[in-house]
């Protein structure tokens, strides 16, 4: 077992999930959404959507960690005020930022209204998002207006095949799985740099280093977006069950090797919680794949997320990057990791060794 650094003690990271494990995990996750819950008033309007967009993946990790009623309450709300009738974000403060294509906050929306039931939100929102997806690549654009600079997005990109997983859009699916398996193929560097960007065939390692926290992850230095293997490998155990392929199972463990084989500051380093989905990405492939070795990490991030839960409930970015988080910034966040560790949870309740003694 590997070691955890703290500010107060030195403890090794749990390799084997254990009933007082699972109470935690269970505990942490319900912290997380009253957390949530106590900010959505009664017309499901999220606090702070006057301001920003915050609130995208709160209906989604709503309904996977246990709250559903608040997902629909919040759900009819975005649909009386925050999306258009084709399925798009409004302009304005409900928007993705800085011009960047609406994928990533769409698609969690796709999947809870899915989720929900709520099948014409849900169809509407894919119409929107497959004007965002390269038809020869398979690949998501980065950029709302794509016609400008057509840069395609491994984050966005795996997020989009998620939501094409569970809306059943199988060519939107196969289209990613192809693009993240080019991808992988093209790297130069492996395993040490995964470059995470492409426009058209050209995969990009050419970038100002202003722009390099968006393109390159380097997994033997600290700080750096570590999650972009495990939301690949998300996607790839979900689509390898969906359609029985192989290589996909195959191109899960690849991307997910880059994480296990880096630095340990990826789980360490108490200013970064870049690692966080790598926590999704290894409890799906040990659905998927329970024979592959995942089940470790799968519990390593289980405890990686209690531990890093604030005493309110809620999660905080990475504070190298947002050193005084206020309420917006814990909310996002504390949506995406609600919505993780309720994965996590969901795949060692569902495996044998879910049980094992203390």
């Amino acid at each position: 077992m590997t070691t955890l650094a703290s500010d107060t003690e030195t403890a090794p990271w749990p390799t084997e999930p254990t009933p007082d494990l699972l109470t935690r995990i269970s505990q942490a996750r319900a912290k997380g959404v009253a957390w949530l819950r106590d900010r959505i008033a009664d017309d499901g309007r999220p606090e702070g959507a006057e301001t920003a967009n915050s609130w995208w993946r709160a209906p989604w990790a709503l309904c996977v960690g246990g709250a559903p009623d608040a997902a629909a309450a919040m759900m009819g709300w975005a649909e009386r005020e925050a999306l258009t009738d084709e399925g798009d974000l409004r302009s304005g403060p409900y928007d993705a930022p800085g011009g960047t294509s609406p994928v990533y906050h769409l698609s969690p929306l796709a999947i809870a209204s899915w989720l929900l039931g709520r099948y014409d939100t849900a169809t509407a929102i894919n119409t929107t998002l497959a004007r965002f997806q390269n038809p020869d690549t398979g690949g998501a654009y980065d950029l709302r207006d794509f016609a400008q600079d057509p840069l395609e997005d491994n984050l966005k990109t795996a997020q989009l095949g998620f939501s094409a997983l569970v809306t059943g859009d199988r060519h939107t699916a196969d289209g990613v799985h192809r693009w993240l398996n080019r991808n992988l193929a093209d790297q130069p560097d492996l395993p040490h740099r995964l470059f995470t960007s492409r426009r058209g065939d050209t995969l990009v390692t050419d970038f100002p280093d202003e722009t390099a926290f968006l393109r390159v992850v380097d997994f033997r230095a600290p700080r750096q977006a570590y999650f972009h293997p495990g939301i690949a490998a998300a996607f790839l155990a979900g689509y390898a069950r969906q359609t029985s392929d192989a290589s996909a199972l195959r191109l899960g463990r690849e991307y997910l090797t880059l994480t296990t084989r880096g630095t340990e500051e990826q789980y360490d380093d108490p200013t970064s919680v870049q690692i966080c989905k790598f926590g999704w990405g290894a409890a799906a492939m040990l659905t998927a794949d329970p024979d592959g070795g995942h089940l470790p990490w799968t519990v390593r991030m289980g405890e990686w997320f209690v531990q890093r839960q604030r005493h309110d409930g809620a999660w905080a970015p990475s504070s190298f990057a947002t050193p005084r988080p206020g309420m917006l910034d814990l909310y996002w966040k504390t949506a995406e990791h609600v919505m993780e560790l309720s994965y996590i949870e969901h795949a060692l309740r569902s495996t044998s060794a879910g049980t094992t003694p203390a």
